[in-house]
């Protein structure tokens, strides 16, 4: 799935793009699903990867909360689960996990790809001080089932630490990702968020 970054990334586009007021509360529902592991609750994980039916139920996840979808937390909860569903049918599936399955390397070299992509795209979006700023405040959390707000204010600091790199980082080619194909995930991801939160607030009643 999308790295912690990557989501603060894509979350904070979204909220750019749609004005969203309390954009605190969005960013923290943006990398929620990721404080607590395993994962595969907090993902909505339905099918198996063996079948290749695995997916990301993020219509159950609106309809079990749909009684608090216009909170930005629970709508930055959605916009992940709606990023990773792209990872995992764009990436994982496809090609990404067989290729870990069968050379132990690029296991690794993906784990790295993912600390260097840190830096990269921080700087692509010279966002790192905005960001860093919205983490160190307190936005609303929402308790939910699947992860607590306990769970999620504990997380933070391990987001925050993900912001910490060197130039060297910034500089150093990746080897298994290219910085264009994953940017073109992130903005995919973010006109996928952003088509769908559009959708979702036309339908309030």
């Amino acid at each position: 799935m999308g790295s912690r970054i990557m989501h603060l990334v894509i979350a904070n586009r979204i909220a750019e793009e749609l004005s969203i007021m309390d954009k605190d509360s969005f960013l923290l529902g943006g990398v929620a699903p990721d404080a607590v592991s395993p994962k595969d609750i907090s993902h909505f994980y339905k099918g198996s990867e063996a079948d290749y039916s695995r997916a990301i139920d993020y219509k159950g996840f609106l309809k079990k909360y749909h009684s608090e979808k216009d909170k930005p937390f629970i709508q930055g909860y959605y916009t992940h689960l709606l990023a990773d569903d792209i990872w995992l049918t764009g990436f994982y599936l496809p090609w990404l996990r067989n290729r870990m399955q069968a050379d132990q390397d690029i296991f690794s070299r993906y784990h790295q790809d993912f600390r260097l992509l840190n830096a990269k795209l921080l700087e692509h979006y010279g966002c790192t001080q905005s960001l860093r700023k919205i983490l160190e405040k307190t936005g609303r959390v929402t308790d939910i089932e699947e992860v607590t707000a306990k769970e999620v204010v504990g997380f933070i600091p391990y987001v925050i630490g993900d912001m910490q790199y060197e130039q060297s980082d910034v500089d150093q080619p990746l080897s298994v990702f290219t910085l264009e194909q994953i940017v073109g995930y992130v903005e995919t991801s973010v006109e996928r968020g952003v088509a769908c939160l559009r959708e979702l607030n036309d339908l309030r009643v």
